[in-house]
């Protein structure tokens, strides 16, 4: 796996009252109510995976597009994670939860795949291996330019996690994340893996977002807010991050098994800041527009950069660059409003009526 295709991420939709929800479901707060600062980290996420396939970024002679990729995944990961787990503590029925998920998921991801299949068709272990979201597990069956489906895998997969500890007991979770976050830690540090798509190699953004739910609720709430809360707690977190985030091609960057604990602090400390100005710009209407459009912006633009919009020699490539982003916004805008929310609103009513029967038992 190239480090190009290991830096790019899955990223759910938005959710909130203003937008329509995402697998991942509603940006929630630490009290459960919404918080706009969670749809501009969706944002943030976004746009930093845009730029690291789409244009170049060098400081002194290194490319950073691979580092910026990184930042990009463990936010939407560590998002993921708090928000799914939210919903955990909420014990919803278990069919409900699993079939809320994979309409939220599913549909527009399976919709691109028969239109990039249709002109690049595959075979029907690597199609299964796609629709069936294991494509990232050994061995691989990634092909471009569909390969950023990896982290979607990784997504499903969680789901499943998901699902299953809602069958067997909800309160397994407060050990279990916790548990699984540190093993797959000393998985990457023994195996020395910085860099991977391989599930039990990247779970770590979505279990540290998991355990950051889980702290929300927790008796040491408190001690978290006190520690989030201090002025400075953002631009630290942030640099810490940042510093995590980098990838060197040549040889093992220890930092980098830090990542998932400091992308839970940053957002952690943002939701904890709402007043801070940070917080206060990410949760602007432009960045809440564009994490209502994110899953598809995810989805589409590889392949869309994958036709002519994409081609040419260096110079064609990036003065192509602003027409390919309009197609890819209109693509995105045209899923999520009048595809993808179709099926939210199905969702929707699956769980109404799932509640209704429930009550009249």
């Amino acid at each position: 796996m190239s480090h190009d295709a290991a830096t790019r991420a899955a990223i759910p939709p938005a959710a909130s009252p203003a937008h329509p929800p995402s697998p991942a479901g509603g940006a929630g707060g630490p009290e459960g109510g919404r918080q706009p600062v969670l749809d501009g980290v969706r944002a943030v996420s976004i746009l930093a995976v845009l730029w690291t396939h789409l244009f170049p970024l060098r400081v002194a002679g290194h490319s950073l597009n691979d580092s910026l990729g990184m930042f990009g995944m463990a936010l939407f990961f560590i998002l993921s994670g708090y928000l799914i787990t939210q919903q955990l503590l909420k014990q919803p029925p278990v069919a409900n939860f699993v079939a809320r998920r994979l309409l939220r998921v599913v549909p527009a991801a399976w919709i691109c795949l028969a239109v990039v299949w249709w002109f690049m068709p595959v075979d029907l272990e690597t199609a299964a291996s796609y629709l069936l979201f294991y494509a990232n597990l050994p061995p691989q069956r990634l092909v471009w330019p569909i390969d950023h489906f990896w982290s979607l895998c990784v997504e499903v997969q969680f789901y499943l996690l998901a699902a299953v500890m809602l069958w067997l007991r909800v309160r397994a979770i407060w050990w279990l994340f916790p548990a699984l976050l540190v093993l797959v830690t000393v998985l990457r540090v023994v195996n020395q893996s910085t860099v991977g798509s391989i599930t039990w190699f990247r779970a770590d953004d979505l279990l540290a977002g998991a355990c950051l739910a889980l702290l929300m609720q927790s008796r040491h709430v408190a001690t978290a807010r006190e520690v989030l809360g201090r002025p400075g707690a953002i631009p630290l977190a942030l640099a810490v991050l940042l510093a995590c985030s980098l990838v060197s091609g040549h040889s093992v960057y220890p930092l980098s098994f830090l990542r998932p604990y400091a992308a839970a602090a940053f957002v952690g400390a943002l939701m904890m800041q709402p007043g801070h100005w940070l917080s206060r710009w990410l949760g602007g209407a432009a960045f809440a527009y564009i994490a209502s459009v994110s899953y598809a912006l995810y989805v589409w633009h590889l392949p869309v950069a994958a036709t002519w919009l994409g081609s040419g020699d260096l110079w064609t490539k990036y003065l192509k660059r602003p027409l390919l982003l309009l197609v890819v916004f209109g693509i995105a805008h045209v899923s999520t409003f009048q595809v993808e929310r179709r099926f939210n609103e199905l969702a929707k009513r699956l769980g109404a009526g799932r509640g209704r029967r429930l009550k009249e038992v």
